[in-house]
């Protein structure tokens, strides 16, 4: 299968910093003027090291009645960041996210700079097409092979 950097998001990740004094809040406004549904954590060095989905804000905020003007960035985050290469295969991505029960990977190119994230969205649109590569390609072939019938 494919390279993960064949199908991965390449839209610029949206990060926020930690130790900013950035809050729950701030990563809110982030995520809905973006209209994303994460964004990655990153530290001085611009390294990444967590990342902030829509239902950490929703289960450890809101169901928590926490105040989202209180809760700092690194208290929210999930740390360790869980990431990918960008050379690794989709398989592995899609074995990654399964076995850690995650929508969205990270993509690190091999000098661990951010390249992009690829989600289970990605991977379902590369899925789709496929098998309607292959549903077009049977669906020639029979044709061709009706075709083939009525002439013998």
């Amino acid at each position: 299968m494919s390279a993960v950097s064949e199908i991965m998001s390449y839209r610029e990740p949206v990060t926020v910093s930690a130790y900013a004094n950035k809050t729950a809040y701030d990563v809110a406004s982030i995520l809905t003027k973006n209209k994303i549904g994460s964004v990655i954590v990153i530290d001085r060095d611009k390294v990444p090291i967590g990342i902030i989905t829509e239902r950490d804000l929703v289960k450890r905020v809101c169901l928590e009645k926490l105040n989202p003007s209180k809760v700092l960035v690194e208290e929210l985050m999930s740390s360790p960041l869980i990431t990918i290469m960008t050379f690794d295969s989709v398989d592995t991505a899609t074995r990654i996210m399964l076995s850690n029960k995650i929508k969205r990977l990270p993509v690190l190119e091999s000098d661990n700079r951010l390249m992009g994230i690829i989600s289970v969205t990605d991977i379902t649109r590369k899925l789709s097409k496929i098998l309607m590569d292959d549903h077009n390609r049977f669906r020639s072939l029979r044709k061709v092979m009706e075709m083939n019938d009525i002439y013998h």
